[in-house]
């Protein structure tokens, strides 16, 4: 049985730089079989793209299906992920909780809370994982998922240009690199609680033309 067009568009959304936001109603998408490109409007009636398969057959083609699955993911960003507030505060160096808030610092991109502590004067923040980092900890998380889905550096130096955060995509890269590394360490010390039965299924696809098999595992007490 062929992938779909919807399985198709999916798979074009996760090749990098395959999809081009030229503005908020209008996405280029690079041809699968071809160097051509195909050009994807928004309308009053949907999207519109001038494919053959769109503008011959007048179905919803898979350029169509990649570009929702794009502006869907761009959406979700755009809300970004809400840091909970920490509820009960005490002081970093002696765990007193007679501190009071004391002045505001701020940079470029953020402004952050900063305390005093009336137990042993030490001044600080709360900003856990985010100490000394000059973007805010919503916009490097933003950042971060748009580059776990398969968005390049630049074009997630492209989005934060969009949300008025001036960023290179060489930043963008070191805050992979760091946060990669502390998550990696972290997962190193957790031990899955798995059974011992497994199911799996596979999907065969082609990636630009070459062909790949997808597996998804999962055992059965988690299932």
């Amino acid at each position: 049985m062929g992938i779909s067009r919807e399985e198709q568009g999916q798979i074009i959304s996760q090749v990098k730089d395959a999809i081009k936001r030229i503005d908020e109603f209008t996405y280029v998408v690079k041809s699968q079989s071809s160097n051509g490109l195909y050009n994807i409007h928004s309308t009053e009636l949907g999207w519109k793209c001038d494919c053959p398969d769109h503008v011959h057959r007048g179905v919803k083609c898979k350029h169509i299906f990649a570009v929702e699955f794009s502006f869907t993911l761009r959406e979700q960003v755009k809300k970004e992920t809400i840091i909970q507030s920490i509820s009960s505060v005490s002081c970093r160096y002696c765990n007193s909780d007679n501190i009071v808030k004391k002045a505001l610092r701020r940079n470029i991109q953020t402004t952050i809370q900063r305390y005093l502590c009336k137990e042993c004067g030490k001044r600080f923040s709360f900003n856990i994982g985010f100490e000394r980092m000059h973007a805010s900890p919503q916009m490097i998380t933003s950042a971060m998922q748009l580059y776990f889905t398969g968005e390049s550096f630049r074009n997630v130096q492209k989005f934060l240009k969009l949300q008025g955060v001036k960023m290179s995509h060489v930043a963008i890269y070191k805050w992979i690199g760091k946060y990669v590394g502390l998550m990696q360490r972290y997962l190193a010390k957790i031990t899955p609680n798995v059974a011992d039965a497994w199911r799996a299924d596979e999907l065969y696809v082609k990636v630009r033309g070459n062909p790949k098999y997808l597996y998804a595992l999962m055992d059965d007490r988690n299932k």
